[in-house]
């Protein structure tokens, strides 16, 4: 059992206890190679039998580290970025960081990130969720030195984690079309002059229109349907889609929380899901398998391990060149097609 100290211990008396040096101690701490696996067990028997507590503070104030990264990202009140948020702490423990999150909101608080001296800069490194940084300022000199990748969006400037929107979008257009109906289609319109678009629904909408085309079937105008991103629009236009087809469907929603605003006005309208009413989302959020919704699954968890591991390489080896990972999506076919 370890001791309960009269006083703070520090590292010599670490040190005299293992008896090895104070920086072997430090050493042992930090996994360096040099320690052996013999040397590092009897350093850590001693911290354990003393109760020795390092001084993070002073180790971070050595290193000229914070030990933290700041995430970036539109909103925090969604299923896919509370995962995403889940996943990169749950990675960062590993490398024994941090995260703060500075969810966007508004150009309000945009704007005052222009600052280069701004608190999400005070970190090891950021993390840009579905916001582009060649967009998001003014200069990229903002955030000049710090150590950055990005999660949605291809560039040239940063590492960066994708997913094959268009190839998502592709499946969901031929699983839709094992049965001849009419196909509709509901997204969001993105505002690329804005920073907050990321672009990945017009990605999904643009392999789901170019699988429609390639099978001869196209996709009219009038089957495309845009919402704002809230509960109330996203009802409001599943309500017009159903009404505009009164028969057997075929949806693709480009996004789960449209296909969750589809099933219930299906619902409410008594058309049956599955049936009448054909739906594939995209995300495979944890609400879509209890209710039987087939959708794209975006590999949430891999992606923020993927990018916690492309950034912590960035700050070990700055040099390395700028590197793009792609993930695919996976049709999930359940009850609602």
């Amino acid at each position: 059992m370890a001791a309960v100290p009269s006083k703070k211990v520090n590292i010599k008396d670490v040190a005299r206890h293992a008896g090895v040096q104070p920086s072997t101690v430090s050493r042992a701490l930090n996994d360096h190679p040099e320690v052996s696996a013999v040397t590092r067990a009897h350093v850590l028997r001693s911290i354990q039998e003393l109760g020795y507590v390092p001084d993070r503070a002073a180790k971070r104030f050595r290193s000229g580290k914070t030990h933290s990264i700041s995430l970036i990202l539109p909103i925090t009140s969604s299923a896919f970025y509370n995962r995403l948020i889940d996943s990169i702490d749950e990675a960062l423990e590993i490398y024994d960081y941090d995260a703060g999150i500075f969810p966007l909101l508004s150009e309000r608080r945009l704007a005052r990130y222009q600052d280069p001296s701004a608190l999400p800069y005070h970190t090891d490194g950021l993390v840009f969720a579905s916001l582009n940084p060649d967009h998001l300022y003014r200069s990229l000199l903002t955030i000049q030195g710090v150590p950055a990748v990005v999660l949605d969006i291809r560039t040239p400037n940063f590492d960066h984690v994708v997913v094959n929107n268009e190839l998502g979008g592709a499946l969901a257009a031929q699983h839709l079309r094992l049965r001849p109906a009419p196909t509709l289609v509901m997204s969001v319109e993105e505002r690329f002059e804005t920073p907050f678009a990321s672009g990945v629904f017009q990605e999904r909408l643009r392999g789901f229109t170019a699988a429609q085309h390639a099978a001869g079937l196209g996709v009219a105008p009038e089957h495309l349907f845009t919402t704002e991103f809230t509960l109330p629009s996203a009802r409001a236009t599943a309500r017009q889609m159903l009404q505009r087809c009164g028969g057997p469907v075929n949806i693709f929603a480009t996004c789960d929380f449209f296909a969750y605003a589809l099933i219930e006005e299906a619902r409410l309208a008594g058309r049956s899901l599955g049936g009448e009413v054909r739906i594939v989302g995209f995300d495979d959020e944890p609400h879509a398998q209890e209710l039987g919704l087939s959708t794209l699954r975006q590999p949430v968890e891999a992606l923020g391990q993927t990018l916690v591991r492309l950034l912590m390489e960035r700050l070990e080896t700055p040099g390395l060149p700028i590197r793009s990972v792609e993930f695919d999506p996976v049709l999930q076919v359940r009850r609602t097609s």
